[in-house]
Parts: structure tokens; C-alpha cells; sequence
């Protein structure tokens, strides 16, 4: 990690240095303009006095160095605006590996607390796994993204595959970086697709249109006709005047359509753009991972035009549907040539051409976003390995294990192994001795494992499976829920789907805790006693030490690890490491003494 941090560090550097050689370069062009624009004034006024033709040309050479001048700051403006960025993504990459997330989104729109396993293990919201990985620049890689960590079960049969693509995706930085900078400040929103898509399929109703047609083509070569003949002498001038509103007229009976389409594809005129950078960007870059290639590979329409120039096309006419909203623009080449029919004629042949491959292009290119997030995270963190598949039995031997959202100088990492079905570890503990944290910690490494990305282990060997838990649990005013009937319903998928015939990774924490102690004790002991009939696996944390006798009677199925505390001088130690057997110190009536409550000894 120090490693990639002076990367970082150094790359800024570089940058910064560029950046002020270019500010330098850039800082007389301002001045320089203005005497060129000036100069050229005071020829033109030296010429109207001194009527000498001299003056004329050393005032289009002016004219001339102007323009250049203004083109040069233009291109060294756009370098060091791309400078700042490239710093920017820098200086975000450092606050992450720092633990600080906020430069990046959150994912709280994918929060569900009823899915099987994301709400408990925090894959969404403020400091979450999303929050820390996500470097998507596109809604659909976002999406893409959020979709690995839902549904990681999903992509168990190209684990390999996308270990490979992550992997050399890692050491493409320039390429990731090149992504960021295309979209950089630039957000696209799901309302953006939504709206996108439903005009991809929606009907093309002009060009089937034969009146439509014909008026389009014929009407502008007569207007045009008609001023000739009018300069020339040979039409009367209110004939091309006529020509000319009846044009305007025109326009305006497809008015209608005409600011429908304007106003849903010029909103989108920025976003359209990077796409089709984006796409020049993948079309240039070799991979060499299979899935890449295969990727990439379907990124094509007919063998000559490739999506990024497609894509460009659109952003072209874009743009000059945004330039025909000047009304000065719109009456001049709507009066002269029908240029909003044009328009729409042109934005229905590339839909009609094109529109079906756009939605795959999109979604391809979400899926190289979402690649390079997790590759992003494999860079950063160059300590992780990438886990072992386990192809016949179950299988789960993980050493040196701890959570990818605790710096590894803070993390205390700690080993498990469990070897065939119908296994399960109850893991007691006093109160913040880790358990919790370490059923996440596994949790969140076996998700990652799934979909491609690396682990914090030093060995992390597993069998794919689903995952399912019941760690935070809570209560719901708008269901009329109570906390111990929410506990219920979750049980109740767990069992559903086991039931099923699927074979689930379970992890459990404090089971039934919202009733009494007695119908807990029961109610877990049964509860396990069912849950390994299952072709199944699991942690389960809790307090009841009593849950530890169940090795007796399932020595092949029950395993007891432990979380121990130790109270020495009125001090509490907790070493945060993962031992064999069952807990023998608590600390909840120690905790309450040191928060002042007072307990009597009946």
C-alpha cells in the first residue's frame, strides 16, 4: 500500500509540474490576444482614413494571429483543466486509502434491509464497501457495480475469468485514469437512461411520412431558387419573402415534435459526448484477458463503423440541435433550409439504424466500469490475494483474514477452516469482542471472492455458494413489524430457500435476540438442530454459552471458536483474536459498572 501511495504521491508531482509549465505558457496568450484584436482594429481604422490596401492585409494578419492565439488558449486551458482533474483523482485515491470515502458516491439508493445479505454486511451507504470501491464514471457501471455485490452469487462460473480481467485491468492505470478524466464532474443520472432508452423505441413516425419527406427536400431548393432569381432580377423580392415564412410555417406544424425531441436529447447533448469518448477509449486499448477481449469483441455493428464513431455522430447532430435553439439561428436556417426536419429526419435514421445495438454498447460499457472499480481496489490494495476456488466439496480455509474497510495497520486478522457440509461454528463472545465484526469479515471476503476482486487474507480457499444473514435486524412502524417478528420473517427465507434445495453460507448473529432468554436459549438450540439437516454452512455468533454444548451432541456438525476478554486490575484487554472452544469471561455487568449504573447483589 505504501508503494501505490508514492505512486500517487510522485504522479501528483509530475502533473503539477506540467501544470505550470503550462500556466506559464498560457498566462501572456491573454494580453497577447488582445493587442493582436486591437491592432487589427486600428489597421482597419488606418485604412478607412489612408485608403491603402497595406493596411487591409496587416489587419487579416492580425485578425489571423488572433484566432490562433485564441485557439492555443484554448488547447492549453483544456490541458491544464485536465491537469487539475488528473490531481483531483490523485488526491481522491489518497483520502481513500486513508480511509476517507466522501469523494466517492455512496450507493444509498441500492440500501435494501430486506435482501439476503447487503443491508447486514454493509455493501451500501456512508463508509460501506460500495462507498470505498466504487470508481464507476457511468450510471451502468454504477448499476453494474451495485448488481456484483446484490446478486455475487450470479457470477460464480467466471470467477477465474474476472480475476484475470480485474488483474490486468490493476495495471492499467493510465487506461482507468484516461476513464475517470472522460467523465470527470460529469453525473449521469438514472432519469438520463430512462429517458434515453424509451426514445430509442419509441416510433419513428417522420420518416414513413411521404408529405414530410417531399416538403423537406423541395421546398428548400425552391426558397433557395428564388432568391437567386431575385438578386438576378428575374423574381419579384416577395416571392422568396413568402417562400421564406411559409418555411417558418411549416417548421412550426411539427413544432410539437420538434421541442420534444430538442428538449430530451440536447439535455443530454454532455453525457452523449463522453460516451462516445469512452467508447474511443475501450476501441483503442489492447486487452489481453480473455473476458476482456470477449468483451470488447462485442462492441461492433457491421464490421466498419465502430460504436464510438456511431456514438460521436449522434453527439454531433446533438450538438447542432443545441445550436438551433439560438432563436436568431433558428429563423435563419429554418427560413432558408427546414433545418429542424433535417434535424429530426437524422436523429430517426440513426435511431432506426443504430438503436438497437445501443442498449448492449451501454451495457458492455457498464461492465468494463464496474471491472475497473474492482481493479481500482485491487490496486490500492496490493496486499490482497486473489482467493482459490474449491471445486468439489465444501470448502473454506481463509488465513490471516480481516476486513477491507480496516486499514491493514489497525486490522486484527484471524483464520478459519471448515471443511464439508453441514458444518457449523458457534462463536461465543463477551460484548465487543469482535464477534460481529468477524462474521462480516467473512462475509464481505466471500462476496468479493464471487465476483472477481481480491480478498484481505493471506490464503482464502472457497466453494461458491450463496450467502444469506441475519445480523441487523430491525423493526419496521410502516409494516407494523416488531423487531422479534422482522428476526422471524428473516429465519423464515433462510429456512425457504434450504428447503429449496439451495445450498446457503449462513451467518447469524445473537439469534432471536427480541424475546426472553428462555425462549431464545430454545428456540436457537432448535433452530440449529434444523438448520444442519441442510446441505449447508455457518458462523453463528452469540452470547448463549449454552448454544456451545451442542458439540456434544453433533460433535460432527458443531465446532466451538471464541472471542475471550480479559479483566485484569479493573481494566478490560481484548485481543480481538479467534480461539477454539467456548468463551469463559463476560463483561457486560463490568461494562455497566464502569458506566455508572449500579448493580446490587441479590
Amino acid at each position: 500500500m505504501i508503494h501505490i501511495l508514492k505512486q500517487y504521491e510522485h504522479q501528483i508531482e509530475v502533473v503539477e509540474t506540467e501544470r505550470e509549465k503550462l500556466s506559464k505558457k498560457e498566462k501572456y496568450l491573454p494580453l497577447m490576444r488582445f493587442i493582436f484584436f486591437t491592432s487589427s482594429l486600428v489597421l482597419i481604422y488606418n485604412y478607412l482614413i489612408f485608403t491603402n490596401t497595406t493596411f487591409i492585409y496587416l489587419s487579416a494578419a492580425a485578425l489571423l494571429a488572433f484566432v490562433l492565439l485564441t485557439l492555443r488558449d484554448n488547447v492549453l486551458k483544456g490541458k491544464i483543466e485536465r491537469c487539475d482533474r488528473l490531481i483531483q483523482i490523485c488526491r481522491n485515491e489518497i483520502k481513500s486509502m486513508n480511509g476517507d470515502y466522501s469523494p466517492f458516491e455512496t450507493g444509498d439508493e441500492y440500501i435494501d434491509p430486506d435482501h439476503s445479505y447487503s443491508y447486514d454486511l454493509d455493501m451500501f451507504g456512508k463508509n460501506s464497501l460500495f462507498n470505498c470501491i466504487n470508481r464507476s464514471v457511468t450510471i451502468f457501471g454504477k448499476n453494474r457495480l451495485a448488481d456484483y455485490f446484490k446478486n455475487s452469487f450470479d457470477f460464480k462460473d467466471h470467477i477465474s475469468m474476472r480475476q484475470k480481467s480485474v488483474d490486468e485491468l490493476a495495471a492499467s492505470i493510465d487506461f482507468r485514469q484516461q476513464s475517470q478524466l472522460v467523465f470527470f464532474g460529469q453525473k449521469s443520472v438514472e432519469k438520463d437512461q430512462q429517458e434515453f432508452r424509451e426514445w430509442l423505441v419509441s416510433e419513428n413516425t417522420l420518416l414513413q411520412n411521404r408529405f414530410f419527406n417531399i416538403v423537406r427536400f423541395t421546398m428548400p431548393v425552391i426558397t433557395i431558387a428564388s432568391i437567386i432569381l431575385s438578386i438576378m432580377g428575374l423574381a419579384v423580392v416577395q416571392f422568396p419573402i413568402t417562400m421564406i415564412i411559409l418555411q417558418l410555417l411549416i417548421v412550426s406544424m411539427y413544432g410539437r415534435k420538434t421541442m420534444s425531441v430538442q428538449a430530451l436529447l440536447t439535455s443530454k447533448v454532455g453525457i452523449i459526448s463522453k460516451y462516445a469518448q469512452f467508447l474511443l477509449l475501450l476501441e483503442k486499448h489492447k486487452f489481453k484477458s480473455p473476458f476482456l477481449v470477449d468483451l470488447k469483441s462485442r462492441l461492433s455493428h457491421d464490421g466498419i463503423e465502430t460504436p464510438g464513431t456511431i456514438i460521436r455522430k449522434l453527439s454531433k447532430l446533438l450538438n447542432w440541435m443545441d445550436a438551433n435553439l439560438n432563436i436568431i439561428a433558428a429563423v435563419v436556417l429554418n427560413g432558408l433550409f427546414l433545418f429542424n426536419l433535417h434535424l429530426l429526419a437524422a436523429a430517426e435514421k440513426w435511431k432506426a439504424r443504430y438503436g438497437n445495438d445501443i442498449p448492449r454498447w451501454f451495457a458492455i460499457t457498464g461492465e468494463f466500469d464496474a471491472l475497473s472499480s474492482l481493479a481500482n481496489f485491487a490496486c490500492n490494495n496490493p496486499e490482497y490475494i486473489y482467493p482459490e476456488e474449491a471445486k468439489e466439496d465444501y470448502l473454506l480455509d481463509a488465513s490471516d483474514l480481516g476486513h477491507p474497510l480496516i486499514p491493514i495497520s489497525e486490522c486484527v486478522t484471524n483464520s478459519i477452516t471448515i471443511t464439508g457440509w453441514n458444518q457449523f461454528c458457534i462463536i461465543t463472545g463477551a460484548n465487543m469482542s469482535g464477534k460481529s465484526t468477524f462474521l462480516r469479515t467473512v462475509g464481505t471476503n466471500y462476496i468479493l471472492a464471487m465476483i472477481g476482486a481480491p480478498v484481505f487474507a493471506s490464503k482464502f480457499i472457497f466453494f461458491p455458494i450463496r450467502l444469506h444473514s441475519s445480523i441487523r435486524t430491525s423493526d419496521s412502524l410502516s409494516r407494523k413489524e416488531s423487531f422479534f417478528y422482522a428476526e422471524l420473517k428473516r429465519l423464515k427465507g433462510i429456512i425457504s430457500e434450504l428447503e429449496s434445495g439451495q445450498r446457503t453460507f449462513i451467518l447469524l448473529d445473537e439469534i432471536l435476540k427480541g424475546t426472553n432468554s428462555k425462549d431464545k436459549q430454545a428456540g436457537s438450540i432448535a433452530l440449529l438442530e434444523q438448520l444442519i439437516k441442510y446441505e449447508s454452512v455457518g458462523l453463528i455468533a452469540t452470547h448463549d454459552l449454552i448454544l456451545g454444548d451442542l458439540i456434544k451432541s453433533y460433535p460432527k456438525n458443531i465446532s466451538n471458536l471464541c472471542f475471550e476478554i480479559q479483566i485484569v486490575d479493573d481494566e478490560m484487554s481484548i485481543d480481538y483474536k479467534l480461539q477454539d472452544g467456548v468463551c469463559q469471561n463476560l463483561n457486560a455487568t463490568f461494562l455497566m459498572k464502569k458506566m455508572g449504573i449500579l448493580i446490587e447483589k441479590g
